[in-house]
């Protein structure tokens, strides 16, 4: 269950505390070498360590400001708990001479709670856990059963168990695991309580790594859920372990929090799917379970040009129609031109006249399977239309076009890039298959073949 101590911890940490800082995990404790100050939660989703530093001005005089050093980490002990405030984001000095002082900011993304400094070994993570709400059934893990009976007097009684299963375990690197499983908690008043069954995404490692070697994997993962649900679904809590010195003494877990896994992004129009409820684009079981997860994972760190065109719309907000069309034809290109130089055959595009090649998409869009050709209704057409069109908007300053067929153009194409992709780490050509025959995509599909048919866009 969740503790509310350390959700407090967290909160008022959020909300802002006062308290002592220091860059080196060495001084902490030492008030000699401490900074004072105070941080909170802004609201660019950063947290902002404000400290004094007055006196340091005089001896650092004639510093290049553009030249800060960046710390790897800020270690607190405020009036609420002691803290490791990790992912930095920048340093800023506000140097003064004077009746007023001098002042250092430095923003970072993230914060562990509850950190057993007394006994800490390394800073690094041993493990990282994460929950995120309301992804069962895109998992296929289940973390509660429940049953509506009638009593001999004719009453229904309702009856939740929790499910308690093995958790699913694979080695993404040497030394370094993932893990999918569920827990619960219960929250609310008496008569009014709410049980819940998060998945839990996991990594962990038999030796301390730093928090950058955790959040890849574990940011992969969440991406991989925002397409399934066409929205930015959110952690909604993690917590870590630390290797320390065992002392005999219960500890309470630190727990995490990172805005680039927990905060709805504030700018470029970033939102969250419109219904959990409803079915997804498609299931972890049609990429191959938790292997297919630790393929998207390598292919993801491997080529983020290719996956970055359709994950990155979930982070930073959409692009304009001409700019997204560009974006998925340089990652179809660039996913093309990769097995090309591996030497695959379906990569090489075939000759259609003596100096003619085929557009670049065909290749691709065989090598998918029939789901994509019987999606658009004519992929050669498709093609050549999707690519002329990319051309025009790269080269030809005076290229005429309609906005509503270059994002219906797009829209295919990203479609076709995240099909090629998730072929590849399930193996089969199953994802392609799902996608084209998604509910989601139906409308996509159909107005592709009608825009194709006509030579105009479909009236609406």
């Amino acid at each position: 269950m969740h503790d509310l101590r350390m959700a407090d911890r967290l909160r008022e940490t959020m909300d802002g505390t006062l308290g002592h800082f220091w860059t080196d995990l060495r001084d902490v404790y030492n008030l000699d070498t401490s900074k004072d100050g105070y941080v909170r939660l802004a609201d660019d989703n950063l947290f902002h360590v404000d400290t004094l530093r007055t006196r340091q001005v005089r001896d650092e005089l004639g510093r290049n400001a553009d030249s800060l050093p960046q710390p790897e980490a800020v270690y607190a002990m405020t009036g609420s708990t002691r803290s490791i405030f990790f992912d930095i984001a920048g340093v800023a000095q506000n140097n003064v001479w004077g009746q007023r002082a001098s002042t250092e900011t430095i923003r970072s993304r993230g914060v562990v709670v509850n950190v057993p400094f007394a006994v800490l070994e390394n800073s690094d993570f041993l493990a990282v856990e994460l929950e995120i709400s309301e992804v069962s059934r895109w998992s296929g893990l289940v973390g509660i059963n429940e049953k509506i009976d009638a009593n001999k007097d004719g009453n229904r009684q309702y009856a939740a168990n929790t499910v308690s299963g093995e958790p699913l375990e694979i080695e993404i690197k040497r030394g370094f695991k993932l893990k999918l499983d569920t827990t619960w908690r219960v929250d609310g008043p008496d008569d009014n309580r709410t049980v819940s069954t998060p998945l839990v995404v996991g990594t962990s490692g038999a030796t301390p790594r730093s928090w950058h070697d955790h959040l890849v994997p574990l940011l992969s993962v969440q991406d991989l859920i925002n397409l399934a649900h066409e929205g930015f679904v959110p952690a909604e809590r993690a917590t870590v372990d630390f290797k320390c010195v065992d002392d005999g003494q219960p500890r309470e877990t630190p727990e995490l929090w990172s805005a680039r896994l927990m905060a709805l992004p504030r700018r470029g129009g970033v939102s969250r799917p419109e219904s959990m409820t409803e079915v997804p684009l498609f299931f972890l079981q049609h990429i191959g379970g938790v292997r297919g997860l630790r393929n998207w994972i390598r292919l993801d760190r491997q080529h983020p040009r290719a996956t970055g065109p359709i994950t990155n719309a979930y982070r930073y907000g959409e692009s304009g129609v001409e700019v997204h069309l560009i974006e998925i034809a340089l990652g179809l290109e660039y996913w093309t031109r990769v097995h090309k130089d591996m030497g695959r055959a379906w990569a090489q595009p075939r000759r259609l006249r003596k100096k003619t090649l085929e557009p670049l998409p065909m290749s691709i869009g065989r090598y998918v399977g029939p789901a994509f050709t019987e999606f658009v209704g004519d992929l050669h057409q498709w093609s050549d239309r999707f690519w002329n069109t990319y051309n025009g908007l790269k080269h030809v300053p005076t290229f005429e076009y309609d906005p509503y067929e270059v994002q219906l153009l797009g829209e295919a194409g990203a479609l076709l890039l995240l099909g090629a992709l998730l072929n590849r780490v399930a193996g089969s050509r199953i994802p392609m298959q799902v996608i084209c025959n998604s509910h989601r995509t139906h409308m996509i599909g159909y107005n592709t073949r009608n825009l194709l048919a006509s030579g105009n866009h479909p009236n609406e």
